[in-house]
């Protein structure tokens, strides 16, 4: 009895599939363990830091006083006018002159410039022009500073240039003797408070230069 050729054939074809597909299972386990790598270890390294504590600072000297006496520095001031000589050291002294009398400085009556606040484009006249002297009308006492007691005077009389406006309001145009410069203050307040005859020329107001003494009497 005679297999048919057919039946030959596939069985060869089987065969021969089985066999190629069992050849492409070794090679690909070969390839898994092929490309299979151990994993890399990870390496700790320890770093030890050694702590260095400073040394403590050494006891502080002790100076002998008799060292320290030559190294004392002195500031002597030699006079008002005189010059200064400093030498450095761990100390300093300053040497003053004695003062053994103070005597009040002699005072000049020169002519002090103590303009107040004021401007005008009116011209200003002389007292000896206008129609008659402005006296004045109302005034407050001021007392003298204590200061200028001390020299014994029942009366101090005091000489200021004034500027009176069209409205008989006088200003400072300069102080010509206040006799003590304690009195300046003195004149400045009087003469902020004081009023006087509105000055006229031909009957018409007008400005003027007045130079006037205040006398300041205290008893």
């Amino acid at each position: 009895m005679r297999v048919p050729q057919l039946s030959v054939a596939k069985f060869t074809l089987m065969v021969f599939a089985i066999g190629l597909s069992s050849t492409l299972f070794f090679l690909l386990i070969l390839l898994d363990v092929t490309n299979t790598t151990p994993q890399d270890k990870i390496k700790i390294a320890q770093l030890d830091v050694a702590v260095f504590i400073p040394p403590p600072p050494p006891p502080p000297q002790i100076t002998d006083a008799n060292d320290m006496s030559n190294d004392i520095s002195t500031l002597n001031v030699l006079d008002l006018a005189g010059t200064v000589k400093v030498n450095y050291g761990i100390k300093n002294k300053m040497a003053t002159p004695n003062i053994t009398d103070v005597s009040m400085p002699e005072f000049s009556p020169e002519r002090f410039e103590i303009r107040d606040l004021y401007a005008s484009k009116v011209p200003m006249l002389e007292v000896e022009q206008l129609d008659r002297v402005p006296k004045v009308v109302s005034q407050r006492y001021v007392r003298p500073p204590k200061s200028v007691r001390k020299y014994g005077q029942k009366r101090i009389k005091t000489t200021v240039e004034l500027i009176i406006d069209q409205s008989g309001k006088p200003f400072i145009k300069k102080i010509i003797n206040p006799t003590f410069p304690e009195m300046i203050e003195t004149i400045k307040t009087w003469v902020k408070y004081a009023k006087f005859e509105v000055p006229k020329k031909e009957g018409k107001a007008v400005q003027a230069v007045y130079l006037y003494d205040i006398n300041f009497n205290y008893g």
